[in-house]
C-alpha cells in the first residue's frame, strides 16, 4: 500500500496525544483564578455569583482528540456562569469582569469578539493561548458573550455541550476520520502560515465538519490507506463548492456552507465570506491544487514520487523514501576462442 509507513509515522509526529503538563498546570491555574477571583468582582459590580455555580468546559480540538502541533498552541476552555442577560444586556461588560478575574502579568489578557484570550510569551514571542468563550444560562437558555471591548455587544444563542456531543460522535470510534481531519489541519497551517486576517483562514471546526460529511473510508487487508482516504475527501469537499465562471473560464465566486447543527445554527463560513469574496475563491483553489498532489500522488509508481507529491500538501516533515535503485542490465562480455 503506497506510503502507508510514511502517513503513519506523519500522524505520530504531527499529533499532539493529550495535554502537555505545562499546558494542564497552566489550564488549572487559570480555573483556579476564575473561581477564586470571578465572584468578586461580579459581586463589587452588584451580580451574585458564587464559586460552585462557575462551571468550566473543555472544547475544541483538545475535547476531540484532534490537536496537532503548531508554532503557538491554541487552547479552547469555555467559561459558564448562570446569569441574567436581560437585567445585565451588554455581554462586554461579563467579559471585562472575567479579564480582570485573571489579568496578572505572567500573560496579556486580551478580549476578543468570540471569547477572552490569555497570552503567553516566551523571550518576546507568543507561544501559547488559551481563549475562554464566555456562557451565560440564563434558565434553560445558553448564551454566548459576543462583541470586542468595543465592538457590537451580542448574547447569541448556544449550545457548547451540545456542539461536544455532536463533534465527539462523529468522530469517536473511526480513528482514520480522525487522522484525516488532523491532515487537513496540518494542510491549512502549511498553506495559511502568512496570513494576516483571521476571517481569511478557513475555521478547523469548518474544516473538521467538512471532514465528517465528505470521509470516504478507505482500507484493505494491509490496513487503512490514508492517502486515498484524505484525497477522496479532499475530492468530496471540492466538488460541493458552489462555483461561479466568467466568458474566460476564470472563477468568479466560490462558497461552500456549513451550518452548525446545534444553536445557533449558523453557517461557520459566514465571518471568511463576509469579510471578503477572494477568500472563499482561495480557499476553493488551494483546496484543488492540494486535491490535484494528492491524485498525482496515487498515480504515480514509486513511493518517492509520491511522497514528493504529498509534501506539497503537508509540508516538509512527511517523510519522502528515497528513490528506487534503477535497474542495471548485465550484458555478457565473455570472449569466444575459434581455433
Amino acid at each position: 500500500m503506497k506510503l502507508k509507513k510514511e502517513f503513519e509515522q506523519f500522524y505520530k509526529d504531527i499529533r499532539i496525544d493529550g495535554e502537555q503538563s505545562t499546558l494542564i498546570l497552566k489550564r488549572k491555574i487559570l480555573e483556579g483564578e476564575i473561581k477564586g477571583n470571578l465572584p468578586g468582582i461580579m459581586d463589587e459590580h452588584g451580580i451574585g455569583l458564587k464559586k460552585s455555580e462557575i462551571r468550566i468546559i473543555d472544547q475544541g480540538s483538545y475535547k476531540y482528540n484532534t490537536t496537532i502541533r503548531a508554532d503557538v498552541v491554541d487552547r479552547d476552555v469555555a467559561v459558564m456562569i448562570p446569569l441574567d442577560t436581560e437585567e445585565n444586556s451588554d455581554p462586554r461588560k461579563i467579559k471585562g469582569y472575567l479579564r480582570d478575574s485573571i489579568d496578572i502579568t505572567v500573560r496579556t489578557v486580551q478580549i476578543k469578539e468570540p471569547c477572552v484570550r490569555a497570552v503567553y510569551h516566551k523571550d518576546g514571542e507568543e507561544y501559547l493561548h488559551i481563549d475562554l468563550p464566555l456562557y451565560a444560562q440564563d434558565g434553560e437558555n445558553i448564551y454566548l458573550a459576543r462583541g470586542r471591548e468595543f465592538g457590537t455587544p451580542l448574547w447569541e444563542p448556544a449550545d457548547p455541550d451540545g456542539l461536544n456531543d455532536d463533534l465527539c460522535g462523529k468522530i469517536n470510534g473511526n480513528p482514520q476520520l480522525r487522522r484525516v481531519i488532523c491532515y487537513l489541519k496540518k494542510w491549512k497551517n502549511e498553506h495559511y502560515a502568512n496570513s494576516v486576517s483571521d476571517h481569511e483562514v478557513p475555521p478547523s471546526i469548518g474544516l473538521t465538519y467538512l471532514v465528517c460529511d465528505y470521509f470516504e473510508a478507505q482500507s484493505s487487508t494491509e490496513g487503512d490507506n490514508d492517502l486515498l482516504a484524505f484525497q477522496k475527501t479532499v475530492h468530496n469537499i471540492c466538488n460541493h463548492f458552489s462555483i461561479t465562471r466568467d466568458y474566460y473560464g476564470n472563477i468568479t465566486s466560490a462558497s461552500i456552507s456549513r451550518y452548525l447543527t446545534v444553536q445557533p445554527f449558523t453557517d461557520i463560513f459566514k465571518k471568511m465570506k463576509d469579510s471578503s469574496d477572494s477568500y472563499m475563491i482561495t480557499f476553493y483553489k488551494r483546496l484543488c491544487i492540494a486535491r490535484e498532489n494528492l491524485t498525482n500522488a496515487l498515480n504515480v509508481e514509486s513511493d518517492h514520487d509520491a511522497a514528493e507529491y504529498v509534501v506539497k500538501v503537508l509540508g516538509s516533515e512527511f517523510e519522502v523514501p528515497p528513490k528506487p535503485a534503477a535497474s542495471k542490465t548485465t550484458k555478457s562480455n565473455r570472449e569466444h576462442s575459434f581455433g
